[in-house]
């Protein structure tokens, strides 16, 4: 009997089924806590609008294109937030799977190989996986748009299929995030320099342009994004993943980042202007700086790791020497460090979560779920106005609407709350400062339900 050789395919698929049920079984969360806002709110318009219920999008806003990717999960599984986390999960991998391929392609399977690898085991990707965070699907643009636009050319169609999925990708990817402009600004510079023909150039441009300024003003913008904040602690979750506080090993870290970070956007300048894939990485990088958060440090990882590796391959090419010591010695000793860094914080994550369960930043939306639950079995109908209405409402399921606007005086503010059972907001936030000071002014016609460090809860006395 022969050696039975296993086709590549199916070693892949064999080791991407364990990387995904080591995450399914350890590393998320089943309960309605530790979701990204814009996520809660996307999957709260989905169940609505599966469900038939009227859905606050004037008020709430309109969801991210998130929403028609959830409307399959949202059929079959009507508010399982867990069908959603599974989605972002082979989002990810599909993402870096495409990812692999350009970087194989355009570089060298061996930096390709180690990029990947480093990626999925990144405390960042499981709690982007586990938060329904939007960095997976900045991902998949990048990494889509490669293979897309060389199916396009390869049978260049006006106005076929192609086209549309990438219009399609174009809306996703500026929906989600300012990073995400750096999608369709790549591919409008690679028509620009690269185009089929005029006619189709100039297709690619009104579609672009178009569809890009459609997204922006359906969504008016990006809600619930802090803007222009220290980027070096977003820098400190690609090594580290998110955290509350920032301790001096995080701002170390982030420092560390921050230099390797500009050393490889310098270094890789001079193919900018050459690489689809590579440009919308940088250009991510770079527009995303103006909202610093999570998806944000995610799209960094993926920069340093798939451009960041073959520079530091190249570098060992020139070592003189033909021993594996001479040439990989210090490849080797990368991989050590940073595999080792990503595997002790998330095992640490995994006993944190183990003993302290429930997030800090989501213990105040539990207070008021349970006061909600406390209200319906006493058969009261209550509605709260939250800073955070998509994740309050999918954990008490109430009826939910944001913070009212700051009104000039503590009389005008209480008559805009007629109605309001709860107010729930951070009285440390700068954008709360004036309504916070309103709510102080009021006295009796308010009492404080809880007070922690994510924020407080006031019951508005009728």
């Amino acid at each position: 009997m022969g050696n039975l050789t296993i086709p590549l395919r199916y070693k892949v698929l064999s080791v991407f089924l364990v990387w995904g049920a080591a995450i399914l079984f350890f590393f998320i969360r089943y309960d309605p806590y530790g979701l990204q806002e814009n996520a809660a709110r996307t999957l709260m318009f989905v169940w609505s609008m599966v469900d038939g219920v009227a859905h606050p999008v004037v008020v709430l806003g309109a969801p991210d294109f998130r929403a028609l990717l959830f409307i399959p999960i949202g059929l079959m599984w009507t508010g399982n937030i867990a069908a959603a986390k599974i989605l972002t999960l082979l989002i990810l991998a599909a993402a870096a799977l495409l990812l692999y391929d350009w970087a194989a392609r355009t570089q060298d399977r061996e930096s390709a190989l180690i990029a990947i690898g480093l990626m999925l085991v990144s405390p960042l990707a499981l709690t982007q996986i586990d938060s329904i965070g939007s960095g997976p699907y900045l991902l998949l643009a990048a990494g889509l748009g490669f293979w897309l636009d060389r199916a396009y050319r390869a049978d260049p169609r006006p106005l076929g299929g192609w086209y549309f999925s990438q219009l399609f990708l174009v809306a996703l990817s500026v929906s989600l995030h300012p990073a995400g402009l750096a999608y369709p600004a790549s591919l409008l510079w690679q028509w620009h320099r690269h185009p089929v023909d005029s006619r189709q150039q100039r297709h690619y441009f009104i579609g672009i342009l178009s569809i890009t300024a459609f997204v922006l003003l359906i969504r008016m913008g990006w809600s619930d994004l802090s803007w222009w904040v220290n980027p070096v602690k977003a820098l400190a979750m690609v090594a580290l993943g998110p955290s509350g506080e920032m301790t001096s090993l995080r701002w170390m870290t982030g420092g560390i980042v921050f230099v390797a970070l500009l050393f490889t956007l310098i270094r890789n300048l001079r193919e900018f202007w050459q690489d689809l894939t590579k440009r919308t990485l940088m250009l991510g990088v770079i527009f995303g700086l103006t909202s610093a958060d999570s998806a944000w440090a995610m799209i960094v990882l993926a920069f340093l790791l798939f451009t960041g590796v073959p520079l530091l391959i190249r570098a060992h090419e020139t070592i003189p020497g033909e021993g594996f010591m001479a040439k990989r010695s210090g490849i080797m000793a990368f991989i050590f460090i940073v595999a080792t860094t990503f595997m002790v914080n998330d095992r640490a994550n995994y006993d944190l979560r183990r003993l302290d369960p429930m997030p800090i930043g989501d213990r105040l939306i539990s207070t008021i779920a349970r006061q909600a639950k406390t209200d319906a079995d006493a058969k009261k109908h209550i509605l709260v106005a939250s800073q955070w209405p998509g994740r309050t409402m999918i954990a008490c399921q109430c009826d939910v609407l944001p913070l009212p606007a700051a009104a000039a005086d503590p009389k005008t503010q209480l008559a805009m709350l007629k109605g309001v059972d709860y107010l729930m907001f951070d009285p440390r936030d700068r954008k709360n400062e004036i309504l916070s000071r309103n709510m102080a002014m009021l006295g009796m016609a308010t009492e404080t339900i809880a007070l922690q460090s994510a924020g407080v809860i006031l019951r508005i006395r009728k």
